[in-house]
């Protein structure tokens, strides 16, 4: 499943935000996780499990939960954030 980056996120109840990052486990190399910019005021970012996404195309992403179980997913803090350095 391809999972773009700033596309339009949609729970079950409506349009919730945009997709900003995607969290990979280095261990096994693979996308766990995606994280979703919230559009209402502060725009805090949530953590959505894979298995939470419904369908994915060219510039949106479906959800299966609502806005209210979204807001209750683990927020994403950039300082956990850890960016693998390429050498050229």
């Amino acid at each position: 499943m391809e999972i773009p980056l700033q596309a339009q996120v949609e729970c079950t109840d409506g349009i919730c935000g945009r997709s900003v990052y995607v969290l990979i486990d280095p261990l096994i190399d693979q996308v766990t996780h995606l994280v979703v910019k919230a559009d209402p005021s502060p725009n805090t970012e949530y953590i959505v499990p894979m298995d939470v996404i419904s369908t994915t195309i060219a510039d949106t992403i479906r959800l299966r939960c609502t806005k209210a179980e979204l807001e209750q997913m683990k927020p994403f803090v950039k300082t956990d954030f850890i960016e693998e350095k390429v050498s050229i």
